[in-house]
């Protein structure tokens, strides 16, 4: 059973709203909110809190630990506040029917049916933008007609490479593991 002390710092997390998300933390955000679980401990007047996050949030971490640690320290018994920030991705519920790629947790497609709308521009910057949160990022150049993620992150002239002669290794490039029609052809 949790404390008086437990519950106020709870029922006080629970009325934090933040910045980035606009939201709390437990909030509808997603069908569950963002906060994947969270653990108060009280020891007299310190407090320790560990929360996981549902997202990558390598770079965020530490805004939401600044952010709760001020709230903690609105409460005059609490003389020291530590939280914890961590978080796990998990893998979506699979449809009756399919089968889950082996390794992958989350595949994010990005498709047009037209071309010249910025397809791979919006791949690439979203792939980047998850890899700095500390996500673990691959990336599928999937257009034959002119793959230009190579080019867009330096790669050009890089082939996959191979430990087995079975399975190819993609190059890597600003944390971000790419696999492209355009590593495998010459360009003229």
């Amino acid at each position: 059973m949790s404390s008086v002390r437990e519950q106020a710092i709870s029922a006080l997390l629970k009325r934090h709203t933040d910045a980035i998300l606009g939201s709390d933390l437990w909030g509808n955000l997603w069908s569950r909110g963002p906060l994947d679980s969270t653990d108060v401990k009280v020891d007299g007047d310190n407090v320790k809190v560990a929360i996981r996050l549902g997202f990558p949030a390598a770079k965020y971490r530490k805004v939401v630990s600044d952010a709760l640690i001020s709230q903690l320290r609105t409460l005059s018994w609490v003389r020291d506040a530590r939280v914890e920030v961590d978080w796990s991705v998990a893998a979506p519920r699979m449809q009756r029917g399919q089968t889950p790629v082996k390794q992958v947790k989350n595949i994010i497609a990005v498709a047009s049916g037209k071309g010249g709308v910025g397809k791979s521009t919006t791949a690439v910057n979203l792939a980047l933008a998850l890899a700095y949160d500390g996500a673990s990022v691959g990336l599928l150049d999937a257009d034959i007609y002119g793959p230009s993620q190579p080019r867009m992150l330096g790669l050009s002239g890089e082939r996959p490479t191979t430990l087995d002669g079975k399975m190819l290794q993609p190059p890597v490039a600003y944390g971000l593991k790419l696999m492209s029609i355009g590593l495998l052809i010459d360009e003229e």
